[in-house]
């Protein structure tokens, strides 16, 4: 090829060119598989949330959020199509809405279009609005459950530092 090249550039050119969209193409896809592929599996480690869709998908569901230029009315529905976060707890929900953020800001900016871009941000603007909503409802002091089981620890911490220094004595 590189040959035929060298004879007759101006008639070959556009092989060649085709040949590298191709391949840049594919890495594009080939990224937004391997970007879906940590998603869901990261909703399910850290949020425990089984995404609905399977990998392939999730990635055709990443990219036509941001070939079509999804903005923040957009960001419900995006986590709609993953599962449903409504009954998890608020520490859940925080990072399963975080979690989408990230794999949203890890795509390539090239998938929007030039005018896009501004929906781009406003999305992940919005998807970090409602990460924070749900961190949000989390308590700032500790439930009676968590002062009982801190007692509890504190008495048995206590029980163990008494039989070390009843150790130490003896020895």
């Amino acid at each position: 090829m590189g040959a035929d090249l060298r004879r007759n550039p101006e008639r070959n050119l556009g092989r060649y060119w085709l040949t590298m969209s191709d391949a840049k193409a594919f890495t594009v896809v080939r990224s937004v598989f391997d970007i879906a592929e940590a998603l869901r599996r990261d909703l399910a480690d850290q949020a425990a949330l089984v995404a609905q869709p399977d990998v392939p998908e999730l990635a055709v569901q990443l990219l036509t959020a941001a070939e079509t230029g999804w903005g923040k009315a957009k960001a419900v529905a995006l986590m709609a199509q993953l599962g449903d976060v409504k009954p998890l707890p608020a520490a859940a929900r925080g990072r399963a809405w975080s979690l989408l953020r990230i794999a949203m800001e890890a795509l390539p900016a090239t998938l929007w279009a030039a005018d896009k871009l501004g929906t781009r941000r406003e999305l992940l603007d919005e998807l970090l609005r409602q990460a924070e909503a749900a961190q949000s409802e989390l308590p700032l002091l500790p439930g009676k459950a968590e002062r009982r089981e801190q007692e509890w620890r504190d008495s048995i911490a206590a029980r163990a530092r008494g039989e070390r220094a009843a150790m130490g004595g003896r020895q």
